[in-house]
């Protein structure tokens, strides 16, 4: 029995272990919205301590074979929200979970499109692709990925259209001097709206403190525009790899972005300061919009307050737990 089925009542379901073993053990009997709510639920619980974190890291391993492009998106989430909470000596565990979560369905749909897909599954394997290739950090696919974008520059019909912003983002997120150098030249002679946006953000994808430290510096000195500027910081502030230099980076400048910017996109960036989880920097994030007396409107400082709270509680409750979890040998995926 599904309860909520069709997900048409504003409620979360939490299932007796029993049942919801019985639930994911018959998820090809679900229908696609069901199997959503099931994931969706169940990372909430996780996230309220009515779930360990393991636990749905465990439920997660039942759906290696989904086939449905927003169950993946939710699960895909959950994991890059774990991604925010661990310390980096886990991370290549994750990465390794990661891979081994998506590598099957990366098997089934392949990097190049087949004649008689819709167009969700060109938009999956896009999606699958890029969290193989960055939050799994898989080397071949990034080698893959290379090999693909490679082509893509000679030929641009060469690659799909769903599959280049993977590529693109793999490329940046294993890249170095030489594809940052060739990503901002493309941002600064891009030919449409959509591909000065696509290489632009790209640059928040790159990993080496240098090439963050760059990235940094253009959300100020006019080298970006003014509306683009605090949505590439709030990229910066929620990747792991960049998150710390970009928080001390706004404290430092925040003065020259607030006249800079929009207002409205002005405030979008803070939303950046939810992937700051850590007590510390919970504190520090407080104490910067207290003593700054930084009014976002509404409740929107509020909100991303709180979820910084739950997410930095959650850190504290299952650190301990998430860490020994992951570096277990993974276990087969259940099929």
């Amino acid at each position: 029995m599904m309860a909520n089925a069709g997900r048409h009542k504003f409620y979360r379901m939490q299932y007796a272990p029993p049942l919801l073993k019985k639930l994911t053990s018959a998820l090809k009997k679900l229908a696609p919205i069901e199997r959503f709510n099931l994931v969706s639920d169940a990372f909430a619980l996780a996230q309220a301590a009515m779930m360990p974190v393991a636990d749905y890291l465990d439920l997660t391993a039942r759906f290696v074979e989904e086939t449905d492009r927003n169950v993946w998106t939710a699960l895909i989430g959950s994991l890059g929200y774990v991604n925010r909470l661990i310390a980096d000596d886990s991370r290549p565990h994750l990465e390794t979970l990661v891979r081994q979560r998506v590598e099957g369905a990366v098997e089934r749909l392949g990097w190049e499109p087949q004649a008689d897909e819709d167009e969700l599954e060109r938009q999956l394997r896009g999606d699958l692709l890029r969290a193989v290739g960055t939050l799994g950090n898989d080397p071949a696919a990034q080698e893959r990925a290379r090999a693909l974008y490679a082509r893509y520059r000679e030929d641009e019909s060469a690659v799909d259209a769903d599959v280049l912003p993977a590529l693109i983002a793999i490329v940046a997120a294993a890249g170095g001097d030489t594809e940052y150098e060739e990503f901002l030249q493309r941002f600064k002679a891009a030919r449409t709206p959509q591909e000065e946006q696509r290489y632009l953000y790209a640059l928040a994808g790159f990993r080496p403190p240098e090439l963050v430290r760059r990235t940094l510096e253009k959300t100020t000195n006019g080298e970006v525009r003014s509306q683009d500027a605090p949505f590439l910081m709030r990229s910066l502030l929620m990747g792991v790899h960049s998150r710390g230099p970009a928080w001390d980076y706004v404290k430092a400048n925040w003065q020259t972005m607030a006249r800079q910017y929009p207002a409205s996109a002005y405030r979008r960036m803070y939303e950046g300061v939810t992937a700051l989880v850590g007590p510390e920097w919970e504190q520090d994030v407080k104490a910067f919009f207290e003593t700054n007396r930084i009014v976002l409107g509404g409740k929107t400082l509020e909100q991303y307050l709180e979820q910084l709270r739950i997410a930095v509680r959650l850190q504290e409750r299952e650190a301990a737990a998430l860490a020994a979890y992951l570096a277990k040998p993974p276990r087969p995926p259940r099929r």
